[in-house]
């Protein structure tokens, strides 16, 4: 037996309460990514490292000359290896459930390939003196793996609370509106986050001093701002008001609740940090609400959509997919949360 064969030979064959963790891991530390990375463009930082990969042309780490900026700006750089190896933890919590649980193991695939990606776009916002296009691009790249991550978990959480095989993700009623709903609320959350990077490229919060902004009309780009999440809005209230004469589930009209209190707190601090001249604990919570959005939104189209490319809901399945697995390890782990 080589060194693969036996590394092989210890994975997960099902799913358990660890793949839970580390898939609530995945979804956290992606949410702070962006929080991080939110606290190095608000504090001035973006450039505390001038250099990428180094730090400096001489120093791969920050150095005592460089102050409290370089602090920040390598501190969030060191994340990118917490976010590595959590996700390489959670592909190879589901890599043997290939047969079964596929969409499991790509979604896996996809953020363990999205963080170097998201890397190397970091670097690049440095090469570009921050330019606004590019850490905009940066931000919607973080969105995109929360999004994933989030899908993550609901697959995992279903997998633990299935009794047996072939429980499906959309466990309530649904029709042609609220199907069709959920992905006009998708949509719409990414078309805000989407253009909410083109105001923040526009306003005050470059991450240097020197860096270029936007020469758009604030007040044009931010009403522009505010019109997908308006029909996000109207998605999110279609879906309510469908879910009346539906026989839907718990999980999916706490789903779409759950979006109706992230626009609303969303919107408030919005508004208050337009009106307040963007102070940096808005701005700041303004993003968190942004992460927040985006697993709401990507929660409620789970809820009535839950298609792995299009083709079909997901649905629980045995966890087994190793013929070599012990007659223990073959038995889906299905613990009632």
């Amino acid at each position: 037996m080589n060194i693969i064969d036996s590394i092989r030979r210890r994975l997960p064959t099902e799913i358990t309460r660890r793949t839970k963790l580390i898939a609530w891991a995945s979804l956290v530390a992606n949410i702070g990514i962006i929080l991080t990375g939110g606290a190095v463009r608000l504090t001035d930082s973006g450039l505390g490292c001038p250099e990428w990969p180094m730090c400096t042309e001489d120093s791969l780490v920050s150095t005592a000359e460089m102050g409290i900026h370089g602090a920040i700006e390598f501190g969030n750089r060191m994340l990118t290896y917490v976010l590595i190896a959590i996700a390489a933890a959670m592909l190879l919590a589901v890599v043997r459930l290939w047969e079964t649980h596929r969409s499991l193991v790509v979604m896996s695939t996809l953020i363990v390939a999205g963080i170097p990606v998201q890397a190397v776009i970091g670097g690049i916002t440095v090469w570009t003196n921050l330019n606004p296009w590019v850490v905009g691009l940066h931000f919607i790249a973080s969105a995109g793996l929360v999004m994933v991550a989030t899908w993550i978990l609901n697959r995992v959480n279903l997998e633990l609370r299935s009794s047996e095989p072939g429980v499906s993700l959309i466990d309530g009623g649904t029709d042609n509106v609220t199907r069709g709903m959920a992905w006009v609320a998708l949509g719409a959350a990414w078309a805000a986050v989407v253009l909410g990077t083109v105001v923040t490229g526009t306003g005050p919060h470059a991450g240097d001093p020197g860096s270029p902004r936007h020469d758009f009309d604030p007040q044009l780009v931010t009403q522009m701002h505010v019109v997908p999440v308006y029909v996000l809005c109207a998605a999110t209230i279609a879906i309510l008001f469908r879910q009346v004469g539906l026989r839907t589930s718990g999980a999916q009209r706490r789903a779409a609740w759950l979006l109706v209190g992230v626009i609303v707190a969303q919107g408030v601090v919005g508004y208050w940090q337009h009106f307040t001249g963007l102070p940096i604990g808005l701005v700041w919570a303004h993003m968190l609400g942004s992460a927040l959005t985006m697993v709401a939104a990507a929660n409620l189209w789970d809820r009535y959509q839950s298609s792995y490319l299009t083709r079909k809901p997901y649905s629980a399945e045995p966890s087994s997919a190793s013929p070599e697995a012990s007659p223990e390890s073959s038995k889906t782990s299905m613990v009632p949360e």
